[in-house]
């Protein structure tokens, strides 16, 4: 069985992470911050993140849209203010369309908690300073 690395917990190297786990590699992941669900620090570039139909499809590959959907809140489009204050509706379709909201920390708690029960390691307060492809190792 192959083993990878993976530099970088947040919502891709942790999907990747299952992704691949699922496919039969060993994976380790690297990440420096501490872990996020024991130290409180959620600290990121937004709280909510919009999942599209593209997501939630990404989601279900690895089998876990259902367990995030109930947390997810539908938008159907988005309140526009023009130059004079006045508001303005835009749907995101014309037949109910809608993405949702949902908060980005807890999707990456939830992608964190399924990477490590499938057997995936997850390396807290681990900078890589330098990988050396040559030689297949990371030194941090």
């Amino acid at each position: 069985m192959k083993n990878l690395a993976i530099v970088g917990a947040g919502l891709v190297g942790s999907f990747l992470s299952i992704y691949l786990r699922k496919r039969g590699y060993n994976v380790s992941v690297f990440e420096r911050r501490p872990d996020m669900r024991k130290s409180g620090e959620y600290a990121g570039r937004s709280i909510n993140l919009a999942l599209s139909n593209r997501g939630l499809r990404a989601l279900e590959e690895v089998g876990l849209a259902e367990k995030v959907k109930p947390v997810a809140i539908p938008l159907h489009g988005r309140t526009m203010h023009d130059v004079k204050g006045n508001l303005s509706f835009l749907p995101y379709g014309t037949q109910g369309q809608f993405i949702n909201s949902i908060s980005r920390s807890g999707l990456n708690i939830v992608l964190m908690d399924e990477a490590e029960r499938l057997g995936v390691n997850i390396h807290f307060g681990q900078r890589i300073q330098h990988v050396d492809l040559e030689k297949n190792s990371i030194d941090n």
